[in-house]
C-alpha cells in the first residue's frame, strides 16, 4: 500500500512541475507579446517626436538674420538654413523625398541635388511657410500631420523686419 502512495505522490509532483512549467511559459509569452506591442507604439511615437524635434533644433541652431528661408523644389517645400562663413557660406536644406525627411549640406554656390541628401527619419510630406519672422511647418508622420511653429529670434524686435 505504501508503494502505491509513493507512486501517486511522485506522479502528483511531476504533474505539479508540469503545470508550473506550462504556466511559466504562458506568462513569458504574454509578457513578450505585450512588450512587442508597447515597443512598436513607442517607435511610431518616437518617429513623430524625432521629426518635429529635429526640425525645431535645426532651425534654432541656424537662427540668425536672413539665415532661414523656405524654397520650393519640384513641387515640395524646402527649408533652407544658411550659415555664413568668412570665406564661404553653407546651406542646409531640409525636405521630404521618397517618404523620408532628408538633410542636405552644400556650399551656397553649389547646385542643390536632392538625391545627395542624408535620411533623417520617416516622413510623408513637408509644408512650410515663413511670414513676419514666424516659420510654420507641417510634417506628415505615421501619426498624421504634426504642426511646428517657430518664432525666429533673429527676425528683429518682436518679429519685425523679416
Amino acid at each position: 500500500m505504501s508503494e502505491k502512495k509513493g507512486a501517486i505522490s511522485g506522479v502528483f509532483v511531476f504533474l505539479l512541475l508540469g503545470v508550473f512549467a506550462l504556466l511559466g511559459t504562458v506568462l513569458v509569452l504574454l509578457g513578450a507579446w505585450a512588450y512587442r506591442g508597447t515597443a512598436e507604439r513607442g517607435s511610431v511615437h518616437n518617429d513623430t517626436r524625432i521629426a518635429t524635434a529635429y526640425l525645431r533644433s535645426m532651425v534654432r541652431g541656424a537662427d540668425s538674420r536672413d539665415a532661414v528661408a523656405v524654397e520650393s523644389l519640384e513641387g515640395t517645400d524646402v527649408i533652407a538654413l544658411t550659415a555664413a562663413g568668412e570665406e564661404e557660406s553653407l546651406v542646409t536644406r531640409l525636405y521630404v523625398r521618397e517618404g523620408k525627411l532628408m538633410e542636405s549640406l552644400t556650399l551656397a554656390e553649389d547646385v542643390f541635388d536632392p538625391e545627395l541628401g542624408t535620411e533623417v527619419c520617416p516622413a510623408g510630406a513637408l509644408e512650410a511657410s515663413l511670414e513676419d519672422g514666424l516659420l510654420r511647418a507641417r510634417i506628415l508622420t505615421e501619426d498624421g500631420w504634426q504642426q511646428v511653429s517657430i518664432a525666429l529670434y533673429a527676425a528683429g524686435e518682436r518679429g519685425e523686419g523679416r
